[in-house]
């Protein structure tokens, strides 16, 4: 692993865990697309986007099972969490995007990260999410492998027609560029992510981004209040949300684990759901559901949090 400019990359080997992690088939491990055909880039980039969703977790557990809970976002601490522990784990979107970020510069791939403010209860968050926006050509596509359930599935190309994107069936998403509520300045503008549930909803503001590019000192700063304060969503509640393939090979649904529940979601709809009594129930869902396998200090960790159940 290389920390030239605070920009790391992977070395080969660790690339081809990665791939493995990804359940890439050897026959497609591409290791530089620099010389590749703009499509051929965009291609492998969708194959990839598709594959994190589905193979690495959005989850939050170090904040709840663990003995220090902390978040790191060091390079070495995320390869070694979600990729060299073998041990099922994901993370929140500052991990899994610097995580999915770090993969693509390794590859060749041209991008920076920004970030965003998330829409919840009606009001604009601070700066809490992370996105990648990468260049293909003379495009450029916001790249999100980080939100969970109703963030993007593929590159969406940061057009301002805002052409309607793919989704999960019948989901769809797109991105505006507009001012928000809550500036004072009119002439503000921009890219807001709206994912829509089916074809008669409504699109819903989801969050918001600038093509501001973010250093690592700003996710620093980012990642600590996101972690720490009990104001925030994810010291509050556990989550962990993953893709579900359909049999043809694409994005079919999503494995929701909350507080107390574990939810299939398939097609827009909820096709089974399993409640949990006790944290045994919870922990042994993590495992046969996620591949996640806490240990008992991990497990010992959530004793006596509001989180716990008892």
């Amino acid at each position: 692993m290389s920390f030239s400019a605070q920009r790391p990359t992977l070395s080969l080997s660790q690339i081809t865990r990665y791939f493995e992690r990804l359940q890439l088939p050897k026959k497609h491990h591409i290791y530089d697309v620099s010389e590749l055909r703009p499509d051929v880039v965009l291609g492998f980039l969708i194959v990839l986007q598709r594959l994190h969703l589905i193979a690495i977790p959005f989850e939050n557990l170090t904040l709840h099972y663990s003995a220090h809970r902390q978040i790191s976002i060091h390079p070495e601490e995320l390869f070694k969490k979600v990729i060299g522990d073998d041990n099922g784990r994901g993370g929140y979107c500052m991990e899994n995007n610097s995580l999915f970020g770090m993969l693509l510069r390794s590859l060749g791939y041209v991008l920076f990260s920004a970030g965003a403010r998330v829409f919840d209860g009606g009001q604009w968050t601070g700066w809490s999410h992370m996105v990648n926006i990468v260049k293909i050509g003379d495009k450029k596509y916001h790249v999100d492998v980080g939100f969970g359930g109703n963030g993007p599935i593929v590159p969406m190309p940061l057009d301002r027609a805002g052409p309607v994107q793919t989704h999960i069936k019948p989901a769809t998403a797109r991105l505006q560029y507009k001012n928000i509520p809550g500036n004072t300045d009119p002439d503000q503008r921009l890219w807001v992510y709206e994912h829509c549930m089916d074809g008669t909803s409504d699109f819903q503001t989801t969050y918001c981004f600038t093509e501001l590019e973010f250093l690592p000192s700003d996710y620093a700063v980012m990642n600590y209040f996101t972690s720490t304060s009990p104001r925030t969503f994810f010291t509050r509640d556990i989550v962990a949300v993953k893709g579900l393939v359909g049999d043809d090979g694409e994005l079919a649904g999503t494995l929701i684990l909350g507080n107390n529940d574990l939810k299939w979601r398939i097609n827009g709809k909820k096709e089974r759901e399993i409640k949990f009594d006790s944290e045994n129930d919870r922990i042994k869902a993590l495992e046969e559901h996620f591949g996640i396998k806490l240990g008992q200090v991990e497990r010992d960790g959530i004793r006596g949090l509001p989180s716990q159940l008892k």
